[in-house]
């Protein structure tokens, strides 16, 4: 199946993108501590985590940026071009907990778009918002 392109035509301030739910699973945040050299304990170690004030282990702050920002680039599609991604951890993600990611359109100038994304816990609290700018391509 190949990805589905966005094009500037099919977008408009307002526009509501998909949500994407991602659960991160403790050996997936165990892995992702080793792939990037990271050796807080709070993200593996329940204890530790807990001995340092958490309810859990935490779920890395940058593997979700890197959630949201293919969160923008799969809905934008192949031929789109991210120039632009911003965003504040203000709470704390856990394991095998659903997080909802949801953008939408706030600006459109030219063929560069703005895009207002959160992330949330599921009782709805926003973890993570941010705001892209994507440079959509024209049909044809």
């Amino acid at each position: 199946m190949s990805p589905t392109q966005v094009h500037l035509e099919d977008v408009a301030v307002g526009a509501v993108l998909p949500r994407v739910v991602r659960n991160a699973s403790r050996v997936q945040l165990f892995l992702y501590s080793a792939a990037t050299w990271n050796p807080h304990r709070i993200h593996y170690d329940v204890d530790y985590a807990r001995f340092e004030g958490h309810e859990d282990v935490l779920v890395h702050g940058p593997l979700q940026g890197a959630w949201l920002t293919q969160y923008v680039t799969s809905w934008a599609g192949p031929r789109a071009r991210l120039l632009s991604v911003q965003w504040q951890n203000r709470a704390s993600a856990f394991p095998e907990r659903d997080l909802h990611f949801d953008g939408r359109v706030t600006a459109v100038d030219g063929d560069v778009v703005t895009l207002e994304i959160t992330e949330a816990d599921p009782d709805g609290r926003v973890l993570m918002p941010a705001t892209a700018t994507v440079r959509l391509p024209r049909r044809g």
